[in-house]
C-alpha cells in the first residue's frame, strides 16, 4: 500500500466533510504545497579572497551566517556572496612572501599543497606493568620529555596511595595498643613504610620490641600469641612463617588483603631504616630516585632477596654511594655523621694514624689496614639492652642542620644537578665494566667511607655501613646476569630511550632462567 502524505490526509478529511468545489481546490493547494517536497538549492560557495590578505572577522562571520540561510532566501544568498566587499576587493597586493629557508639535509620535503598529511605509523603497544599514563614513546619523546619530567611522573605513580595510609594508621591505632597492653612490648615500624621510600604495593613492616626474648625459640612464641590477641579480637586472621631467618607473623584481613608484617625484636633492620631515613630526608631528589630504581628492579625481576637478588637494602646502598662520589656530593659519608661514643672511637683512630679518608676528601681508594669500617665497631654498647628491653642511642646525627655543620658536611644542598641527569649517571655507574665481576674481579663497596676496592669474589659486596656486614652475598652467575640488567638500562639511556623502555617487564624469573640453562 502506497504510504500518503499527512497534508494528503488533512485534505482528503476536509474534502469529505465540506464536499464540493472549494473543498477540491482545497485538495489541489494542498497538492501543490506538500508533493513532491521542492529541491533543495545548490550549495553555494564563496569564492576565495585573494591570498595576500585573510578577510577581515566581520566579514568572515557575515559569509558564515549567509551559507547557514534557509531555502527560500537561497538565491538572495547567492547574490550577496558572489560579489566580495569593496574594501577587500580594492586593497593593494602586498609584496611577495620571502622562500622559505632550505630544509636540513635528510629531512624529507612536505608534501605539496592541497594534498592531505599521510597516516601516522602504528605505535607499539603499551608495555605491561607500565603506569597508567604510559603510552608508546620514542626516541624524539626523550629529547622534548626530559627524564626528569619522565622521572616526576614516575615518582606520582608509585606514592602509597590513601589506602596504605589507612592500613599504617590501622597498625598505629588498634594492633599497637593491643599489643602492648598483652606483651609490655613496643610495636614500631621500619623498612620502606618508615625510611622514605614507601612506594605503591609496599606492604608495613612491624617488629615488637620485648625484654628477655633473644631466641628464635622465644620469637616464634611470642609471635603464636600475636596470632591467639588478632584472632580472638576478630581483627583478622595470622599467617605464622617460622621457618624464615626472622620469623614473622603475616596479620591478614578477614578477606585474605595483607596488613603488616610482625617480627619480634629485629633491632639490626630498626637501626638500618632510621639510617636510611636519614640520607632520604637530606636531599629531596634521593625518595623520588630509590623510588624509581626499586620499581624498575622489580619489573626486571631482580628485586627479589629469596631468589638470590637484590634486597631493596642493597638497591639504596647503591644509590647512596654513587650519590656520595659524585663531583659535588650528594649525601655525606656515614663516618661524617657520628656522634658520641661512636665519634670519639673514630677520632682516636685518626690521632692515632688510623683515619680511613680526609672528610673533605671523596674518591674511590680503600682504607688503611686494620681501621673499623662500620659505626658498630666503634660503639661498645649493644643495639639493645636484653634486660630491659631499651634501644640504644644512634650512633649518628640525624637532623640535617647538624649534617650541614661545618666539621660534619657543609656540601649538603649545594649539588645542582637534576634528577633526570643523576638517574642517568646512576645507571652510568653500575653498568660499567668495572663491576661486572669479569676474570674474577669484583668490588667491595663501602656507604661507611664512600669508597670501593677490588675483591677476587668476582661479585659485588656491599658492606652495611652500620654492621660492616655483607647484606647481600650472590652467586656469580647471578650477579652477572644481574650486572647485565644494570648494563641494559645504562645502554638504553644513552641511546634516547625513555625510562618505559627501560622499565620493560621481564618475561620470567632471570635466576628460573638462568637454573635451566645450567641444567
Amino acid at each position: 500500500m502506497r504510504c500518503v502524505p499527512r497534508q494528503l490526509s488533512v485534505a482528503a478529511d476536509a474534502m469529505a466533510c465540506n464536499g464540493g468545489a472549494q473543498s477540491r481546490r482545497l485538495l489541489s493547494a494542498h497538492v501543490r504545497r506538500a508533493w513532491p517536497p521542492p529541491p533543495p538549492p545548490p550549495p553555494v560557495s564563496p569564492p576565495p579572497l585573494p591570498a595576500e590578505k585573510p578577510p577581515p572577522r566581520r566579514q568572515a562571520s557575515r559569509a558564515a551566517r549567509t551559507s547557514r540561510q534557509r531555502p527560500s532566501a537561497s538565491t538572495a544568498a547567492a547574490a550577496a556572496v558572489a560579489s566580495p566587499p569593496s574594501s577587500v576587493a580594492s586593497a593593494p597586493s602586498l609584496p611577495p612572501r620571502p622562500p622559505p629557508p632550505p630544509l636540513p639535509p635528510g629531512t624529507p620535503p612536505p608534501p605539496p599543497p592541497g594534498l592531505p598529511l599521510p597516516p601516522p605509523p602504528p605505535q607499539p603497544p603499551v608495555a605491561r606493568g607500565s603506569p597508567p599514563w604510559a603510552s608508546p614513546r620514542t626516541a624524539s619523546w626523550a629529547a622534548e620529555d626530559t627524564l626528569a619530567g619522565q622521572l616526576e611522573r614516575y615518582n606520582q605513580f608509585l606514592m602509597p596511595t590513601p589506602a596504605q595510609w589507612e592500613q599504617k594508621r590501622w597498625v598505629a591505632e588498634t594492633l599497637t595498643p593491643l599489643l602492648k597492653r598483652h606483651t609490655g612490648g613496643e610495636l614500631q615500624n621500619f623498612g620502606s613504610c618508615e625510611n622514605g621510600f614507601w612506594s605503591n604495593g609496599s606492604d608495613v613492616d612491624s617488629c615488637l620490641v620485648l625484654r628477655r626474648c633473644s631466641q628464635k625459640a622465644a620469637w616464634i612464641t611470642k609471635l603464636r600469641l600475636v596470632q591467639c590477641l588478632v584472632e580472638r579480637d576478630r581483627l583478622g586472621k595470622v599467617q605464622l612463617v617460622t621457618g624464615a631467618r626472622v620469623p614473622i607473623a603475616k596479620v591478614m584481613h578477614a578477606e585474605g588483603a595483607e596488613l603488616c608484617d610482625v617480627s619480634i625484636n629485629n633491632v639490626a633492620a630498626l637501626e638500618n631504616s632510621r639510617f636510611v631515613a636519614t640520607f632520604a630526608h637530606l636531599d629531596a631528589r634521593v625518595p623520588p630516585l630509590g623510588r624509581f630504581i626499586k620499581h624498575w628492579a622489580s619489573q626486571r625481576r631482580i628485586n627479589t632477596r629469596v631468589e638470590g637478588t637484590l634486597s631493596t637494602y642493597t638497591l639504596m646502598l647503591q644509590l647512596f654511594y654513587f650519590l656520595q662520589i659524585r663531583e659535588v656530593p650528594v649525601l655525606p659519608r656515614l663516618m661524617d655523621l657520628l656522634v658520641g661514643e661512636a665519634a670519639e672511637a673514630y677520632q682516636a683512630q685518626v690521632a692515632n694514624g688510623g683515619g680511613i679518608v680526609p672528610a673533605a676528601t671523596y674518591c674511590s681508594a680503600g682504607a688503611l689496614e686494620g681501621t673499623s669500617r662500620c659505626a658498630n665497631a666503634l660503639v661498645s654498647a649493644p643495639e639493645m639492652d636484653v634486660a630491659t628491653g631499651q634501644l640504644r642511642p644512634l650512633p649518628f646525627v640525624t637532623e640535617a642542620a647538624a649534617v650541614r655543620a661545618p666539621s660534619r658536611f657543609p656540601a649538603l644542598g649545594r649539588n645542582s644537578e637534576c634528577t633526570g641527569m643523576l638517574l642517568h649517571e646512576f645507571f652510568q655507574l653500575w653498568g660499567h665494566p668495572e663491576f661486572s665481576g669479569v676474570d674474577g674481579r669484583g668490588r667491595t663497596v663501602y656507604v661507611y667511607d664512600g669508597t670501593r676496592e677490588e675483591n677476587e669474589l668476582g661479585v659485588l659486596v656491599m658492606r652495611c655501613p652500620l654492621t660492616g656486614k655483607n647484606v647481600n652475598p650472590f652467586a656469580t652467575s647471578v650477579w652477572a646476569l644481574i650486572h647485565s640488567e644494570f648494563s641494559r638500562a645504562a645502554s638504553m639511556l644513552r641511546h634516547g630511550r625513555t625510562l618505559d623502555d627501560i622499565c620493560e617487564p621481564a618475561t620470567g624469573s632471570p635466576t628460573a632462567c638462568l637454573g635451566r640453562a645450567m641444567v
